[in-house]
């Protein structure tokens, strides 16, 4: 006779499917940061941009697992399986992070929102990408909507380092440049809001 233990089966199924989905949020900082949707049905969706242009979804499947002999499931620890969870886990999230910058780089691209020749990140190369990006306010000049920068922790310290290298006259150029290219955006936005068209 052969015993199939379902129930068993069950509550470690939906255990480990809970586990997985903490430990890959744990591991995609970005990606667990974003707003999500759960589509419940079908294998295609759109959505509208903010410029009213419906573009089609396309999904992308992350996938990983691990296997174990007859010999391994006689003796394998509870610790082991946990661990063995979390190589799957990290393995996800690589795919789940690598695919979303993918997607947003494309993106970028196709909207010219990319710096020509692609120069290092510097103090320079950050108010060039300020003056291509559209910039919305919030009810003042005083209150800019600014984007978020984001970047691999080694970048990270490496711009945190190219700043504390900076003159107190660079650091004041900068901010000099920045406010110029922040009062055209301003102007620009008063534009744009001039010419909404309010739904009754």
């Amino acid at each position: 006779m052969i015993v199939d233990f379902v129930k068993i089966k069950k509550k470690l199924s939906q255990w480990a499917d809970i586990f997985l989905r903490e430990e890959i949020k744990r591991r995609t900082r970005f990606a667990s940061r974003l707003g999500s949707h759960i589509i419940h049905e079908g294998d295609r969706a759109s959505y509208e941009t903010v410029d009213k242009e419906k573009k089609k979804l396309e999904y992308k499947k992350a996938e990983s697992s691990f296997s174990l002999t007859r010999e391994e499931m006689d003796k394998i620890t509870f610790k082991e399986i946990v661990e063995k969870l979390k190589v799957v886990a990290e393995d996800m999230a690589r795919q789940i992070e690598g695919g979303l910058f993918q997607t947003l780089s494309k993106g970028i691209e196709e909207a010219g929102n990319v710096i020509p020749g692609n120069p290092p990140l510097s103090p320079d190369s950050i108010l060039r990408g300020l003056e291509m990006i559209k910039v919305d306010f919030d009810d003042s000049r005083d209150k800019p909507i600014l984007p978020v920068l984001v970047m691999h922790p080694n970048l990270a310290k490496k711009a945190m380092e190219q700043e504390a290298q900076m003159t107190e006259e660079e650091k004041r150029e900068f901010e000099k440049k920045q406010k110029q290219i922040l009062d055209k955006k301003y102007e620009e936005y008063l534009v744009r809001e001039s010419k909404r068209k309010l739904v009754d």
